[in-house]
């Protein structure tokens, strides 16, 4: 699949995509579906997971959260996904926060991505689980990350960039990042901390992505004809 940044302004570029119709994409002003897939395993630790936790909650914090606006769900993952919310199970910032700050920390020694990228693809977007891609609402990936994947990413990744979910990666410590910037939708939606002390300003740096997407400044389209994708 290929990708092609174009300038947008100085801090940001664009991706070009479209929604299914001018009007579905009027009337989606201002939402988006966004899922946040948080490592739960060793490559976070259990001493460090309360940091992580922070950084879940500044993302939350900063986001118009409304039953028209923007829906959340989360995930952990280590040697396999755990859904802790799905998009339709609250409606209130402060019911999302509640569950955020309740996270504890799995643990496992198995990092697998691979199986959580699919899990996303499979059951966190659809519309059974509160997804609105067939209203023309952008779907959002933020996977927040310790370490490297202890499993293949590429069947979750080909899902969900052939479904047009827009990637992003926190990747803290220095070997998170080459996965992340495979499964991102852009290896400059790939923001890193170099520990998890500093993890905690990524959520700043991440705010106006997410509103790129939310205010359509970030768009994104896939064709996809017979094995080849255009733009």
């Amino acid at each position: 699949m290929r990708h092609r940044v174009l300038p947008l302004c100085a801090l940001l570029g664009f991706l070009l995509i479209g929604l299914p119709t001018t009007l579905k994409a009027q009337e989606a002003q201002d939402s988006a579906d966004l899922v946040l897939l948080i490592d739960g395993s060793q490559n976070v630790g259990a001493a460090n997971f309360p940091s992580v936790r922070e950084l879940a909650l500044r993302i939350v914090e900063s986001l118009d959260v409304a039953r028209d606006k923007i829906h959340v769900a989360l995930a952990l993952y280590n040697g396999s996904p755990e859904i802790k919310f799905y998009l339709n199970s609250y409606e209130s910032k402060a019911s999302i926060l509640e569950a955020v700050k309740g996270l504890s920390f799995p643990g496992g020694d198995e990092s697998n991505l691979g199986l959580a990228l699919e899990e996303v693809s499979e059951n966190l977007l659809s519309s059974n689980a509160g997804g609105r891609a067939e209203e023309g609402v952008p779907q959002m990936l933020v996977v927040i990350s310790g370490g490297s994947s202890t499993d293949d990413t590429g069947t979750g990744d080909r899902a969900l960039k052939r479904a047009g979910v827009i990637t992003f990666g926190l990747a803290i410590g220095d070997s998170a990042s080459a996965d992340l910037e495979t499964v991102a939708t852009d290896r400059s939606f790939v923001l890193s901390a170099p520990d998890f002390r500093a993890a905690r300003t990524l959520g700043d740096q991440l705010l106006p992505y997410l509103n790129g997407v939310v205010q359509r400044t970030i768009i994104v389209q896939n064709e996809f004809t017979e094995g080849r994708s255009h733009l």
